[in-house]
């Protein structure tokens, strides 16, 4: 039996629930520098570098210059992507590894539309943006309606996608869309294909503006609307979200798709504005670091830049770093992998919660 009441919309969060939102935030960002640190100071005891010297260039490097500041820039974007898309499915309860996937067929999408538009094509970032979207989407509903429909796990399902599409767009690549010119790369992109510069002297794009402007209309749609609400209501109890007359099945299936309509717009945005051919041979791995864009930022959109801020400052230190030849520049995925360890056993432990409950147990 549904009750086919209208429930109320919480549109404009208590101050003190968005106030302890931030601290959050704030306290996993600053246990994530500690990390870090402690992560640095072993490896330079173990290989026998300085560790002043290591500490300084890694945590004051990303912001000695224009460029070090526009390479955070850079990295920020496919991480508000990726992190927003993860926090919006997330939010539902889906885990769904699609966004990879997603991400990867949209730059693909991207890449090969541009260069087959005729010239003059009004638009063509945006209509290129648009099939990436698209396609994104409607491959994304795939594992989502093979939850919905049948129950299947969308964790497992999703995850194997992604190398189902990944292989795909490399036949692709090498068959039918690529450049006889060039080995594994799409044709050129010409300056009107392209999304414009802030500053092309630095290679500071407008796409870190995309970015955060689509993290500002997930939160919004996810805090602000009747359907975000129906999805946050779905993922924190299904069953009473059913009885209480939502659409479960919609709502899985609409967070999926939507968080993949995301990885997809962030592949192509990411591509248009920082590469002249779509070269990719491997999954750029933007999809799983989405993940921890989600732990940190507590799976809130409205938090996912500051959290994208954060791991491309640490790249762009470690990588200034490497350039040193002090440490590896693989040292960040240690880091990450302590943060996902961390932070993300409290979430795992969430849901074993959540399950048990409803389970009765």
């Amino acid at each position: 039996m549904r009750l086919k009441t209208q429930m109320p919309i919480v549109l404009h969060p208590s101050p003190g629930r968005a106030l302890s939102g931030v601290r959050n935030v704030a306290l996993k960002l600053a246990a994530s520098m500690a990390i870090a640190a402690a992560v640095l100071t072993a490896a330079c005891l173990l290989m026998g570098y300085g560790v002043r010297d290591t500490l300084t260039t890694f945590f004051l490097s990303p912001f000695s210059s224009g460029y070090t500041f526009s390479e955070i820039a850079r990295e920020m974007v496919p991480l508000i992507f990726t992190g927003a898309a993860v926090s919006l499915m997330v939010r539902c309860g889906q885990f769904n590894m699609f966004v990879e996937g997603g991400f990867f067929a949209g730059a693909f999408a991207a890449g090969v539309l541009a260069p087959l538009l005729p010239a003059g094509t009004p638009l063509i970032p945006l209509i290129c943006i648009a099939a990436a979207a698209v396609i994104a989407g409607l491959i994304g509903y795939i594992p989502a309606k093979m939850k919905a429909a049948l129950g299947i796990n969308e964790f497992v399902s999703s995850l194997m996608l992604n190398y189902i599409v990944f292989w795909l767009c490399m036949y692709l690549l090498h068959e039918v869309c690529g450049d006889p010119d060039y080995v594994n790369a799409t044709r050129y992109l010409e300056e009107s294909m392209r999304l414009p510069f802030l500053n092309e002297d630095l290679g500071l794009s407008s796409n870190i503006l995309i970015a955060l402007f689509a993290a500002l209309l997930t939160g919004l749609f996810l805090f602000r609307t009747t359907w975000g609400y129906r999805i946050r209501m779905t993922g924190d109890n299904e069953k009473f979200a059913a009885f209480s007359g939502i659409n479960t099945t919609h709502s899985i299936v609409a967070s999926q798709v939507i968080g993949a309509v995301l990885a997809g717009v962030g592949g192509a945005v990411f591509l248009l504005g920082n590469y002249y051919r779509f070269s990719w041979t491997s999954l750029p791995n933007y999809g799983f670091d989405g993940f921890v864009i989600g732990i940190i930022a507590g799976n809130n959109p409205f938090y996912v830049p500051l959290a994208a801020a954060f791991l491309g400052y640490l790249r762009v230190g470690a990588l200034q770093t490497s350039r040193m030849g002090a440490l590896p520049n693989e040292v960040i995925y240690v880091i990450q992998a302590l943060v996902i360890i961390l932070f993300g056993a409290r979430l795992i432990r969430q849901q074993i919660s959540k399950s048990r409950k409803k389970e009765g147990r």
